[in-house]
């Protein structure tokens, strides 16, 4: 993770690739299961093409996109056709469901792109490493302090969903969150006023706890434990990325607009 998003742009679209391709198949795997294979494969390109064209848009201009763009929407036109010839009680439904990765796991990968790439299209994946050490630092703190001071007589955050979250494990993650927010301000790796990196924590903290509890109600509506079993005792993908996927969006917009780097 580190290497693809500080070696080489090429390295980093890859990467981000690759998770979204996985991402969207546990999603699947979760909500669509074995109906529509078709709108599947249409709607797990329409994934890959969204991404990828927002990297091109980001890197080298609305122009030399243009190609993508159209791919892009006759693949998405497609999985929505795909729908008709699908004869299920259910195949609206389904058909929602291949298109939801499009807005709730693309989407926030995709504004990844407008961070990494300044308005020059250079490559600068420093911003980006931070906002996810932040979002690391959040979750290592609400484990942490949830274990020890939550999870026996602690007060529950969100039981109906969650029932192991605490209120200490939230503030165990906002704690956390505000010293590596500083600790990125101090060594420059967050090249912001120190006041911002602390709203940054704010948002990543807050909304990524929303993540957690969005990823968690999916979930259960699937009735599953995990999202995949990708990495041996975390998960899927989804799991690890659920709090990002919130997050990361409106922490990118304030870094965009509000912080304004160039």
């Amino acid at each position: 993770m580190v290497a693809g998003l500080l070696v080489h742009p090429l390295g980093y679209a890859i990467l981000m690739t690759c998770f979204v391709g996985i991402m969207v198949i546990e999603f699947y795997r979760m909500t669509v299961k074995e109906e529509n294979k078709t709108g599947q494969v249409l709607g797990f390109l329409s994934a890959l093409l969204l991404f990828l064209t927002t990297y091109v848009v980001a890197r080298y201009g609305v122009g030399a996109s243009r190609y993508m763009m159209l791919l892009l929407i006759l693949s998405v036109t497609a999985t929505w056709i795909s729908v008709l010839y699908h004869r299920s009680e259910s195949a609206y439904r389904t058909g929602a469901f291949l298109l939801l990765p499009l807005v709730y796991i693309v989407f926030p990968f995709s504004t990844f792109n407008f961070l990494v790439f300044n308005s020059s299209g250079s490559f600068q994946g420093t911003c980006l490493l931070g906002l996810f050490i932040i979002l690391w630092a959040s979750d290592v703190g609400g484990y942490v302090i949830g274990m020890s001071f939550g999870q026996k007589n602690g007060h529950k955050l969100f039981p109906r969903i969650s029932p192991k979250k605490s209120w200490e494990g939230f503030v165990g993650s906002v704690v956390f969150s505000f010293g590596a927010a500083y600790a990125l301000y101090a060594t420059g790796l967050l090249p912001f006023a120190w006041y911002h990196c602390l709203v940054l924590a704010v948002i990543i903290c807050v909304a990524g706890v929303f993540g957690d509890l969005i990823e968690s109600e999916l979930k259960r509506y699937a009735g599953v434990k995990d999202s995949g079993r990708i990495m041996p005792g975390h998960g899927g993908l989804l799991d690890r990325f659920d709090g990002a996927l919130l997050a990361f969006p409106v922490a990118v917009f304030y870094v965009l607009f509000v912080v304004l780097i160039p």
